[in-house]
């Protein structure tokens, strides 16, 4: 591809000042729509919005495939959970399955204008006290996480505390204590770069209304 491109610059340039602006000119317009890709559309706040069961993650910026990906579903309410201390919660239990998949080269890919490590922004993104959510007044919750949702059995995001493999799936359950008709929760990555964010269906929570980096 390199010998011909040279060719061509070699062709234009013995034939004259015309042929070489028209060389030029052309080479621009081809290079111009890989320098502008659109990334997912955000809302007011920034955020890529999900729903439920639908993938998330960073692209590798060399291969073009997902680097990191992951996915919450199952949401569901409940007044109570398993735990050794009955401790009241401050709203009600919100639980949520999230599933997480690293590609072969998540180790070296790089994701976003600046190249940055998809490693580095996602080890550990994913543990539950990093989640944020929007109240039912519009207020946002800036802790997903009490005393009493931490007493719950059903919060497991171990497999979220350590880095991340290449090549390795991961699963987990969060249990967060939210107020009644909270509105959604949401994930920034680091430095929120990116971020994405998930509404509540009426049918979780009662009350409830109805990036080149990611996806």
């Amino acid at each position: 591809m390199g010998v011909l491109a040279s060719a061509v610059l070699l062709t234009a340039c013995t034939a004259g000042g015309d042929a070489d602006t028209t060389t030029a000119a052309g080479s621009a317009d081809t290079a111009s729509p890989r320098s502008t890709t659109a990334g997912p559309p955000r809302n007011a706040q920034g955020r890529i919005e999900k729903n439920f069961g639908e993938p998330a993650g960073l692209n590798d910026n060399v291969s073009g495939e997902p680097a990191f990906t992951f996915i919450l579903s199952n949401p569901r309410v409940n007044p109570e959970c398993t735990g050794f201390w009955q401790i009241t919660p401050n709203g009600q239990y919100l639980f949520v399955d999230v599933e997480a998949v690293t590609s072969v080269n998540y180790s070296q890919a790089v994701t976003g204008a600046g190249n940055r490590s998809v490693k580095q922004m996602a080890d550990r993104s994913l543990r539950a006290g990093n989640w944020r959510g929007v109240g039912p007044d519009g207020v946002v919750l800036p802790s997903l996480i009490s005393t009493a949702a931490l007493n719950c059995d059903e919060l497991n995001d171990d497999a979220f505390a350590e880095p991340f493999a290449p090549a390795s799936t991961y699963r987990g359950t969060y249990a967060f204590d939210v107020p009644v008709g909270t509105k959604s929760i949401y994930l920034d990555m680091l430095g929120k770069d990116i971020s994405w964010e998930w509404r509540i269906p009426e049918t979780v929570i009662p009350g409830a209304p109805g990036a080149p980096s990611g996806f």
